[in-house]
């Protein structure tokens, strides 16, 4: 381990904060950095570089962790009585992840543990009630749009023979 990792581990370990103010480097409450003063001095610039890293990769972690709700909210719809597939959410997510240039996630099983704790029930059958995806949503209403004659030809068919049934043309 290098020195500016040793001292960081061992003032945090006494109860110090450190903070970076412009070109300075304080640290909270001072009593915590007193034996290691000369030490610090001397690995000044390796800490605060550290401590920099350290805060980026935080933030980075933070905005993976956001990359769920964000997800959920430009490529989901809230609907009752609706259901999603588990897998085709989760491939949605991966592909929205890459996308992005965010973490990919992780299993399914992490994303279904996900899902849950957000508050949705999921079925053993791989089911989510209340979401889905918002172009499965768009597709499944054109397709209820959709005249019965307009549709592929077995349905047209169907539609054809019921017709005939009830006497219309």
């Amino acid at each position: 381990m290098n020195p500016a990792m040793e001292l960081v581990q061992q003032i945090e370990a006494n109860g110090g904060r450190f903070l970076i103010d412009g070109e300075e480097l304080v640290i909270r409450p001072g009593d915590a950095a007193m034996p290691l003063v000369e030490e610090l001095r001397a690995h000044k610039r390796a800490i605060m570089d550290l401590l920099r890293s350290r805060a980026q990769q935080e933030q980075d972690a933070a905005d993976d962790s956001d990359s769920f709700g964000l997800w959920m909210l430009a490529r989901c719809v809230y609907r009752d009585r609706a259901w999603g597939g588990v897998g085709a959410l989760h491939l949605d997510l991966a592909r929205w992840c890459a996308a992005q240039g965010r973490a990919l996630p992780e299993s399914r099983r992490a994303f279904t543990a996900e899902l849950q704790a957000e508050g949705f029930a999921v079925t053993t059958d791989g089911l989510v009630y209340g979401l889905m995806l918002g172009e499965d949503l768009e597709a499944h209403e054109r397709f209820q749009a959709a005249p019965a004659d307009s549709g592929p030809p077995a349905r047209a068919k169907a539609a054809k023979r019921r017709n005939a049934r009830k006497g219309r043309p």
